[in-house]
Formats: structure tokens, sequence, C-alpha cells
């Protein structure tokens, strides 16, 4: 890594997955309070911000509080994805909603390291994979929150793609 040693780097991957299991907790608790979605996709938002900074980072202390940081909410992450797909319909399909979700993200999930190898050996650093890997999350959520506006609805007089209940504890599951 750029501007630690390598032996601190095994502690900032400890660092960030610590900080990965509070983002996961806290993020359950409020996303019980105020809905996944709610939660998830403000969360999502900062971990493509903080992907864009993390080449930027020169010192053992910014390199912390990006491991801190996008740990936490890329925990948060993790633990609401389910969520909403869970609350998108009956119970007894649920798993294949799931399913599909998750089949979707794996090909980027497999697509991802090799393209991100490819940037770092044809650029030669990591500026290239920052921007290739936070391009993808950050319009996004934007995109995503601009189709839910009402603002959006009224002003186009069309009604949201998906009517999904923000909150999905209120339902009997």
């Amino acid at each position: 890594m750029v501007g630690i040693s390598p032996e601190f780097s095994f502690y900032l991957l400890s660092i960030a997955n610590a900080a990965s299991g509070f983002g996961r907790v806290a993020s359950g608790f409020l996303g019980d309070k105020f809905g996944a979605l709610n939660v998830c996709a403000p969360l999502t938002l900062v971990c493509a911000i903080i992907t864009y900074t993390w080449p930027l980072a020169t010192t053992k202390g910014s390199f912390i509080a990006i491991g801190i940081i996008y740990g936490f909410c890329s925990g948060a992450y993790v633990t609401l994805l389910p969520a909403p797909l869970v609350g998108m319909g009956d119970m007894h399909d649920a798993g294949r909603r799931t399913g599909i979700a998750m089949t979707g993200i794996a090909f980027g999930a497999v697509a991802g390291p090799p393209i991100s190898g490819a940037l770092v050996q044809t650029s030669g650093g990591f500026m290239a994979v920052g921007y290739y890997a936070g391009i993808v999350p950050g319009p996004l959520v934007i995109l995503d929150v601009l189709l839910k506006s009402p603002l959006l609805f009224s002003l186009f007089q069309v009604r949201p793609l998906l009517e999904l209940s923000y909150s999905y504890t209120s339902r009997n599951i």
C-alpha cells in the first residue's frame, strides 16, 4: 500500500472489518426505526464518496479514518440489502427475489477484482481503481433518490415504478 508499511496493512484490514461489525449492528437498529432503504441509501453513497477519496490518502491516520468510515458504511450495506427485497412481496417468494438480486450482484463481485488489477497494472497506481470502484454505487444511489422523489412524480405526473414501504417492520412477515 502507498503511504504505510506492509506490516500495518494487515491491521488496516482488521480495523475496517471491526468497523463493519459495528456498522452491521447499528444499521440493523436504525433500519428498524427509519426503514432499511432510508438507512442503506445514504450510507452507500458515503461508501462511494470514500471510495473516490481513498486513493488520495497518504498517511497512516488518513488510511485508518477511511477504513473506519468505509467499514461502518459497507457493513450497513451488507446487513440491509436483503430487507427491502423481502418486503417487496409475499413471504413465500422472498427467497427467489433475494437469490435473483444476489446473482446480479455476484457478476460485479466476480468481474470487479480482475478489472481493478488490470487498472493498477495499466495506470501504475490505485487512483484509477478508486474512481472505477466509486462510479457504480454513487450514481445509482443518486438515481434511486431521484426516482423516488415526490417532486419528480408531481412534475411528470407519474407514479413510482415500485411502491415500496420504506419500513418493512410494520408488515406481518
